[in-house]
């Protein structure tokens, strides 16, 4: 009974410093996470199309995308042929989705 006392209070204790960690320093990493896995599997003429239609008034295919993404959706914008989704993070670094013709890239920035 004693030792597994222990054992309960073994792992209670690492699961206890692991969610420290996260929330530490983790944080950033999983809200870039986020974005990168819907970076993959959201097609260029997927985020183009919504963009296109948000343009016109329409937002919904845009707000079902930024639905997929688990963090606060800031703002969308056209840099040349791209567009970028800005996403913030809970300790507010933002976390760009930029989806371009050729492939969807991820960019952090300190400051949204």
């Amino acid at each position: 009974m004693r030792e597994a006392v222990g054992v309960a209070a073994v792992i209670v204790g690492a699961a206890t410093l692991a969610g420290v960690a996260h929330h530490a320093g983790g944080q950033g990493t999983h809200a870039r996470a986020a974005v990168e896995g819907a970076a993959h599997r959201l097609t260029y003429q997927q985020i183009a199309d919504a963009w296109a239609q948000d343009e016109l008034g329409d937002t919904a295919g845009l707000d079902a995308i930024v639905r997929g993404v688990p963090l606060r959706y800031r703002a969308a914008h056209q840099e040349g042929d791209a567009i970028v989704l800005t996403f913030a993070s809970q300790s507010g670094t933002c976390i760009d989705l930029v989806s371009r013709p050729e492939a969807n890239t991820v960019r952090s920035r300190p400051v949204c």
